[in-house]
């Protein structure tokens, strides 16, 4: 058995009982709910009191997207729930899952911003208009966050219990040891660009740098930087399955798989919501939308490309790095022995 993957409960599984276990998808129920829970806070968001619209007016989420991707996802939830798919049918629901996923990360684009807001307006630290909350838009883009997540997996899950797979687990022979340390190495040093950015401006540097740059030294870009190197190293690494002798208290051991796993895609999900802003608002706009909310030829086009771009491959080198340590310590399929 691979070092770190849990093992199986004791005693055998009932006759049938993994070719009952492939008639269902994992959390089909939560992905619906979560699907019908944005349609419901669309539907309720005009009105809803303490509307401040610092997302919209940016031009960087059609009004359409959270409609499109939350019925598209329910759809195929829903789907899934019913029977596994045929073989003229598996690519199209996939094809769906994946871009409701799409939809719905577009759909969530600002939820970073309403967290940051929201920590101040709770805290009373002095911010001025950020500390102002778009509640309703809020309660929308976590909505749409959540329900990306639980589709991302569901989708995910369904693709492999319908390949070619193991008929209970998904898993080929040999897919759970794939490699997949350059990911978390490649995330480890992503996670120095946006800091480094910040140091430098800190230290006097010129280049990109505000006008009116007033902030200290950048404490929360380097809890980023710690927890995001940290966490990436430790998704390809054996101290990301047992605690190391160097850690108090905890050496020897073992590391709680869902937290990893919980970290990864939530700090891999507000990476990409962040990073893809320009993409996301370029993209509008060739649909029509309004003009960019940036320039991208001005002389800070640079720090937009590093920052932002930094973010977007940090989150999917993450998101890689994190699916495969799913991969690698989930517990062992009672049918394959995978």
């Amino acid at each position: 058995m691979p070092e770190g993957v849990v093992p199986p409960a004791e005693g055998a599984a009932p006759a049938g009982a993994a070719l009952r276990r492939t008639r269902r998808w994992p959390v089909p129920t939560a992905a619906a709910a979560a699907t019908a829970g944005v349609l419901a806070a669309k539907t309720a968001e005009p009105h809803l009191p303490g509307a401040a619209d610092y997302i919209g007016s940016l031009g960087i989420v059609p009004p359409w997207a959270a409609w499109a991707g939350a019925a598209t996802g329910l759809v195929v939830a829903l789907a899934a729930t019913a029977e596994l798919p045929g073989r003229a049918a598996r690519p199209v629901l996939l094809s769906l899952g994946r871009a409701a996923c799409v939809l719905l990360l577009w759909s969530a684009v600002g939820i970073v911003f309403d967290v940051f807001r929201a920590f101040f307006r709770v805290t009373g630290i002095p911010a001025g208009d950020f500390a102002t909350v778009d509640w309703p838009g809020f309660l929308t883009r976590a909505a749409a966050f959540t329900a990306t997540l639980l589709l991302a997996r569901s989708t995910l899950a369904l693709r492999r219990r319908t390949g070619e797979g193991c008929d209970l687990c998904g898993l080929r022979p040999g897919e759970r040891d794939r490699p997949a340390g350059r990911l978390g190495y490649t995330a480890f040093g992503l996670a120095f660009v946006y800091p480094g950015v910040k140091y430098y401006w800190w230290a006097g540097g010129g280049i990109g740098r505000p006008g009116r740059y007033t902030e200290g030294f950048p404490v929360m870009e380097t809890m980023l930087l710690v927890g995001g190197g940290v966490l990436s190293l430790a998704l390809v690494s054996s101290w990301g399955l047992v605690h190391p002798s160097w850690v108090p208290f905890l050496a020897g051991r073992r590391v709680p798989r869902r937290l990893l796993l919980f970290c990864g895609w939530g700090l891999s999900a507000a990476l990409l919501l962040q990073g893809l802003i320009p993409v996301f608002a370029s993209v509008n706009h060739l649909l029509g939308g309004p003009d960019l909310p940036f320039d991208s030829g001005s002389a800070n086009s640079w720090v937009i490309l590093a920052v932002y771009g930094g973010w977007a491959l940090f989150g999917l080198a993450l998101l890689g790095a994190t699916l495969a340590y799913g991969r690698r310590t989930r517990a062992v399929c009672r049918l394959c022995g995978e």
